[in-house]
């Protein structure tokens, strides 16, 4: 009798069943970017006027829609030179589009709800700023209308990716008016108190009274325009046009956008310096170039400063790179 643990063997060939492996499952995330259509140079010439057709009729449309709203814009760009940054903010949101480029996803050709909501979102906005005569919200529905173009026509995706040159466009609209005035009486007892004692170190006899600064016999009055809010606003933008460049951690990121307050006082600082010794110095006629250009002038400077502490930092704290040998154990 033969024992139960080894049983009774088979007759023939034992046949052994293969198993084959599970099909990979396909999630959620890997069937939308299956769907991205990348863009290539072979796929611009194929749709070249298709691209070219949907570009100018977003083109014209939008300034149907916002052609008042830009040359209201315009003007104040011209006319306040705070605000003269104005000029340059498409062309850096290009600038932000075009150092991206290798981190674009593709589009995907079919039409998203979140563009047209987007659309809608952009049009409440209008029309409350048209209703209640708030000009700065027309302003700031131009965002949201071009974020909505880009997520109806190229997919979600390529809106995250579009993102930061999309929000860089705010910095072109001008701060409301109730801010300005809210916030600028205590920057311009600051930038008093500061400049005042700027030109005490310089050898000038300055004392501040308010926000009055007597040199000599001269009065000069720190008007709210000279606060340093305004300028605040460009060096906001060229901080975070020099963030989206740079692709370090995010503290890097925060440093330099934390330098913008005390970076904006001291440039109106500067520029409240050269106004007072303009006007001590010249004639009234002189002085008064001289105050329209130093305007003009500190917008090149904030740009510098917000360029210099990027540069600095970057190489203070610079990116370290470490190399382990594949041969060598490593011993704790």
């Amino acid at each position: 009798m033969k024992s139960a643990k080894f049983g009774r063997k088979k007759r023939g060939a034992q046949r052994q069943a293969m198993v084959l492996p599970a099909p990979p499952k396909t999630t959620k995330k890997a069937k939308e970017v299956y769907r991205l259509t990348p863009i290539t140079d072979d796929y611009l010439r194929q749709h070249a006027w298709a691209i070219a057709t949907s570009v100018i009729a977003i083109f014209l449309l939008t300034l149907i829609l916002y052609g008042k709203t830009l040359w209201e814009l315009e003007y104040q760009w011209r006319t306040e030179q705070d605000y003269s940054h104005g000029y340059l903010i498409p062309f850096l949101s290009l600038g932000i589009l075009y150092s991206r480029r290798d981190t674009f996803p593709g589009f995907d050709a079919r039409l998203h709800w979140l563009g047209v909501v987007l659309l809608l979102f952009a049009g409440l906005i209008k029309a409350v700023g048209l209703i209640f005569f708030m000009e700065f919200l027309e302003g700031w529905s131009i965002a949201p209308w071009l974020g909505g173009c880009v997520a109806l026509f190229l997919g979600p995706r390529a809106l995250v990716w579009a993102a930061p040159a999309v929000l860089f466009l705010l910095f072109m609209v001008p701060l409301p008016f109730q801010v300005e005035t809210l916030l600028s009486w205590k920057l311009q007892s600051l930038v008093t108190i500061l400049s005042s004692a700027i030109l005490r170190i310089l050898g000038f006899s300055a004392v501040s009274e308010g926000n009055t600064i007597w040199i000599g016999q001269s009065q000069m009055m720190v008007e709210e325009a000279c606060s340093g809010l305004r300028i605040f606003v460009g060096m906001a933008a060229f901080a975070f046009f020099w963030v989206t460049l740079i692709r370090r951690a995010w503290i890097d990121k925060l440093v330099v956008i934390g330098s913008v307050i005390p970076l904006s006082i001291i440039a109106n600082c500067v520029r409240s310096v050269i106004v007072c010794i303009s006007y001590y110095w010249f004639d009234v006629r002189v002085a008064n170039r001289i105050h329209d250009w130093a305007g003009i002038f500190m917008i090149g400077l904030a740009a510098s400063l917000v360029w210099m502490v990027k540069q600095y930092w970057e190489r203070l704290y610079r990116p370290a790179w470490v190399s382990i040998p594949a041969n060598r154990s490593m011993v704790c």
